[in-house]
Formats: structure tokens, sequence, C-alpha cells
């Protein structure tokens, strides 16, 4: 099982479960598509524009987006600004160039449908139709953000999808995965019983009087996974 595998609603479970629960990005939806997206984090933080202060020459933004490896989740930190776009089609279309997974802002974008029209899954809080130039300065980047009141790391992992975004800390992602793919068999064999006409009480959460069938379940899925 990869993360781009595995739904957001497993992996909060998986991390609470660890002792990480502060993982979930607030505020944050599916902009332009909703399959799951997941990598490695980039980050980029802006901070709030004041008249004497010049942006870098060349721009953080555009240095970062320049570097971005394939997989790579682009995450922003705008602050909840809802004051200008930090993402167009046209940095878009360079993300999207460079092979990056997706991107996930703490604030708004504009140009949706061209960003549709390029293939790149964004998720953001909101739209606006003005530049992020008339409220925000790209100020830093590949160091830790906040994002949806939540910390970002660069060594962390992203995985996003129609429920949300959730930050997987580097050194839990193996645990994340050998559970979440254990929690899918689990579900898989409730949804079977639930079909099958059991009620909620025998299937979900799955009682000790099932646990018998559902190792029999599990064994004949590992089977047919060698096959």
């Amino acid at each position: 099982m990869e993360l781009r595998d595995v739904p957001t609603a497993t992996a909060k479970q998986v991390l609470r479960e660890l002792g990480v629960d502060r993982t979930f990005l607030y505020g944050i939806r599916a902009m332009t598509f909703e399959r799951r997206i997941a990598g490695k984090v980039r980050t980029l933080r802006y901070v709030p524009l004041r008249e004497d202060v010049k942006p870098a020459k060349p721009a953080v933004n555009r240095r970062l987006i320049d570097s971005l490896e394939p997989g790579d989740v682009l995450v922003i930190d705008a602050m909840g600004s809802i004051d200008g776009a930090v993402l167009g089609d046209m940095m878009a279309a360079r993300v999207h160039a460079r092979g990056a997974a997706g991107v996930v802002a703490d604030g708004v974008i504009r140009d949706v449908d061209g960003i549709r029209e390029i293939g790149l899954a964004v998720w953001a809080k909101a739209t606006h139709p003005d530049s992020n130039a008339r409220a925000l300065l790209p100020w830093e980047a590949d160091v830790a953000v906040a994002c949806g009141g939540t910390l970002v790391q660069p060594s962390d992992y992203m995985v996003a999808d129609t429920d949300g975004a959730v930050v997987v800390p580097a050194q839990y992602l193996e645990a994340v995965l050998r559970k979440a793919e254990d929690m899918a068999l689990e579900d898989e064999f409730s949804q079977q019983l639930l079909r099958g006409g059991a009620p909620l009480d025998d299937a979900y959460p799955l009682p000790q009087s099932k646990r018998a069938d559902f190792a029999r379940f599990k064994e004949g899925r590992m089977k047919e996974s060698l096959r």
C-alpha cells in the first residue's frame, strides 16, 4: 500500500492512535479535482504586505516551484488570507510540469477552470480574482509553516482527498501504511457483512465474535495478492 491509497479519515485515526492528534488541516477543501493525492511536503510561507518591504528577486515562490520534484505536495502558508490568490493557472502550469502531486494552500486561488484544464489537484480555502501581490509577500521556503491551523514541516508527508487534508509526520509513515492496510481489509469485511444483512452491532466496529471469520477473510485476500 502507498500513501495515496490511504483515505484521510484512516490516516487521521491511525495517527491519533499513535499519539499525534493535531494533523488535520481545517478549512481546506478540494477545489479542482476530487481524486486523492499524497506526497512529500515542500513548504512556502507568505507574510503580510508592507509597502516599504520589497520581495526578493527572483521571487521565493517562483524559485520553489522551479525546484519541485515529481510527487511533491506544495503546502502554502498564506495565514488564511482571503485578500489575494496564492495560485493561478500560470503558476499551476509550472507546478504541474514539474510533476508535483498537487497543492494545499491555507489561502485562496484563482483561475480554477484553467487549473482544471491543466490537470493540477489543488486544495484551498476559497477563490478570489485578485493576485496575492495586493496583500501578501512570498517570504521563505522549506521551513516549518502553519496550514489550516496545523504545523507542517518540510520532512512531512501530506494526503488529501474529498474529506480534506492530513499531514503525516515522516517518522510515522511506515506505521500508517501498515495499519491502514489492515484497516482497509477490516472495513471491507464489515461492508460485506452489512451488505449481507448483518446489523451494525454485528459488523462495525467488528466484534470479537467475528474475529475468526475475519482472520479467514484476511488470509484469503493475502493469498490472492500473492498470485
